[in-house]
């Protein structure tokens, strides 16, 4: 018998990564998205797996509320939603600041609790939140979303204590140089310079990350909680 698993910001290169490897077998699988969702679509274009698209746009509360209903009976949360804009803070409008804390911080609470209160029932379940090196390295210009993730792994953390002896688990996976995204738009102009960002002798890939999330889900990791897990190529050894 497969489990539930929801992933939320399913629709970007990593989330893709990541929901490969659970649309398999008997699984249930609700991939979340919002303007990108038909990457979704092409994913699972010809599976023949149990799997829900979901559209919502976490910056709006009453898309959030709705998009609960999607966690009854979750085994498995992956957190993976998230606004990763960039800029000084004193340039941030009040408009900017209220949309990243709506979609990086009280989507994270509110779709957390919920899956929380299903786990409960179950006295089992495994939460993976996507937070960042970024929550712990200063990089200019990244002030306001790495202080998102780092109340994700704060939370994360008092979760552990809380839920940790009811057999849910709570881990976080923090991607560094991942060659994806804006970092992949980086590249086409700063080649050699985001090279640097690791000691390794490549970037990161979706996979990468997909890998370790999907093992960290797995009962195999069942002794493991309440972590901050950095895939970064060494980025974050300040070598």
């Amino acid at each position: 018998m497969g489990n539930k698993i929801v992933i939320t910001g399913a629709s970007s290169e990593i989330g893709l990564a990541i929901a490969r490897k659970f649309l398999v077998g008997e699984n249930e699988v609700v991939l979340h998205g919002n303007k990108n969702i038909i990457h979704c679509e092409k994913l699972t274009n010809n599976l023949n797996v149990n799997y829900k698209l979901v559209r919502a746009d976490f910056s709006l509360e009453n898309e959030i509320e709705q998009f609960l209903i999607e966690l009854k009976n979750v085994d498995i949360l992956i957190n993976g939603a998230a606004l990763n804009a960039y800029g000084l803070l004193s340039n941030y409008s009040d408009e900017n600041i209220d949309k990243m804390l709506t979609i990086n911080i009280k989507s994270l609470i509110k779709i957390t609790r919920a899956a929380i209160n299903q786990m409960l029932i179950k006295r089992k379940g495994v939460i993976i939140n996507i937070s960042s090196v970024m929550a712990q390295r200063g990089l200019r210009g990244a002030s306001l979303y790495a202080g998102t993730k780092g109340f994700m792994e704060s939370m994360s953390r008092v979760l552990t204590a809380e839920y940790g002896k009811k057999g849910i688990r709570i881990n976080n996976v923090a991607p560094g140089p991942i060659d994806s995204g804006e970092l992949k738009k980086t590249r086409e102009y700063a080649e050699e310079e985001v090279r640097q960002l690791s000691i390794s002798k490549r970037l990161g890939n979706p996979e990468d990350v997909a890998n370790l999330v999907y093992f960290l889900t797995e009962d195999k990791a069942e002794f493991i909680n309440g972590k901050t897990y950095a895939i970064d190529g060494g980025f974050n050894t300040g070598i």
